[in-house]
């Protein structure tokens, strides 16, 4: 990360445009992610689904955005990185009409399907346009930005669902309808603003300088062989699986959970999700402006333990009393941004080469979201048989996260990474 002794780099209007375009794949993710969850319970009962069915529901977009992510940012690096961060949206566009218009299972299924392999390549794909674009010692900042707009479509669906949360399945189809229409503006902005262009043409030259042609994908196995790559790639993809796992289902059920064991009703539950996530948007915020300092380490401990205690209180509580249940969601929105995805995000552009960041970013994102989706698959079952013993075993993947991203800490701190050294090139940078 950039050395706090000296002023950070500065960044133009370019730059941040670049990072909301960029962010645009994290605010559509999300937004994905909380609109299915938001649509369970309507579907359920539109369409007549089983436990079983919901859970398939809810993991599909999960286990798409895995297999999206596995290929697409491989195939960034191999076809070319600006090619894919303008396409790829058009397809999360195209997926979020069939699901607003859905007419039954069949079609919603395949749908969502299609929805998580367009967010799941476009999100490495975009990070890593935007890390590469970025001068050095200004990644963390604009790559942690990407969070912020992450966070901003939680909040987006979020409103949208509590303003929507009378009309019943109607109201789901509009707010698709509502991101099929952000996909395409988004492309729209990617493809045709021309600073864009301009930047991609100065990364060139300043990465070709350093003797490293962004153009050519380092192969993936010359990743797996280097000591110090490999062991980031296994430590960065269990750090964000752990992770995951807790945020995914907060995240996807958080809605679901309180209508089905807390007994609100989905305007009441919506409310609460809306209210508890701005906090977490201040939060992301936050993290953005301390992204390239030592701050986002030293925070990181505190914000663990805190990660932990919110899904221990719903485990003691139950899930039934009102009150924990919202204490434990302000908990959750006061940790996350500094013990999570951002984090993750950062830690992997700081990491490997600009010619293997959508790989790496693609592989380890997929890891994490292939465990997700298969936890997704048996969590509607799971709050049915035991709520307490979900959030037990949360709170334990909580506390795995945190153990594995203090190795993280120590190893940047050991090894004084601020960015991957490019190959043939020399140094590392300063301490984390």
């Amino acid at each position: 990360m950039a050395d706090t002794t000296t002023p950070p780099p500065r960044l133009d209007g370019r730059h941040w445009l670049l990072a909301v375009a960029a962010g645009m794949a994290s605010l559509l993710d999300a937004g994905a992610i909380i609109s299915v969850g938001l649509g369970l319970a309507l579907w359920r009962d539109a369409f007549g689904l089983d436990v079983w069915t919901v859970g398939v529901l809810g993991s599909a977009l999960t286990l798409f955005i895995a297999v999206g992510a596995l290929t697409g940012g491989r195939l960034a690096d191999l076809v070319g990185r600006g090619r894919m961060f303008s396409l790829s949206i058009l397809l999360y566009a195209v997926a979020a009409l069939a699901v607003a218009f859905a007419p039954g299972t069949a079609v919603l299924v395949t749908g969502v399907v299609i929805l998580g392999i367009a967010a799941g390549a476009d999100l490495p794909t975009s990070i890593a346009v935007l890390s590469e674009r970025a001068p050095a010692g200004t990644q963390g900042r604009l790559v942690a930005f990407t969070h912020v707009m992450w966070t901003g479509g939680v909040v987006l669906a979020t409103s949208l669902g509590f303003a929507v949360s009378g009309m019943g399945l109607p109201g789901i189809r509009l707010i698709f309808c509502l991101l099929a229409l952000l996909a395409v503006a988004t492309f729209a902005f990617r493809a045709f603003y021309p600073p864009f262009r301009a930047l991609e043409t100065e990364a060139t030259a300043r990465h070709t300088a350093a003797g490293v042609d962004p153009a050519t994908a380092l192969p993936l196995a010359a990743l797996v062989r280097n000591r110090r790559y490999a062991a980031m790639l296994a430590l960065t993809a269990l750090f964000y699986l752990f992770f995951t796992l807790v945020a995914n289902t907060f995240g996807g059920y958080k809605t679901y959970f309180m209508v089905t064991v807390g007994d609100a009703t989905q305007t009441t539950a919506t409310a609460i999700s809306f209210g508890t996530t701005l906090i977490g948007l201040v939060g992301t915020i936050v993290f953005t402006r301390i992204a390239d300092t030592n701050w986002r380490s030293r925070l990181f401990a505190a914000g663990v333990l805190v990660f932990c205690a919110c899904q221990l209180l719903i485990a003691v509580t139950g899930g039934v009393v009102l009150p924990a249940v919202i204490a434990a969601l302000v908990l959750y929105n006061v940790a996350f941004p500094f013990v999570g995805e951002a984090l993750y995000k950062v830690w992997t552009q700081e990491s490997f080469p600009v010619n293997a960041r959508a790989t790496a970013q693609g592989a380890t994102m997929a890891v994490a979201r292939f465990a997700a989706a298969g936890f997704a698959l048996v969590t509607p079952a799971l709050i049915e048989w035991s709520p307490s013993g979900l959030f037990y075993l949360l709170a334990f993947f909580a506390l795995v996260s945190g153990l594995i991203g203090a190795v993280i800490i120590r190893r940047f701190r050991r090894d004084g990474i601020i960015t991957a050294p490019e190959p043939g090139a020399t140094g590392t940078g300063v301490r984390a």
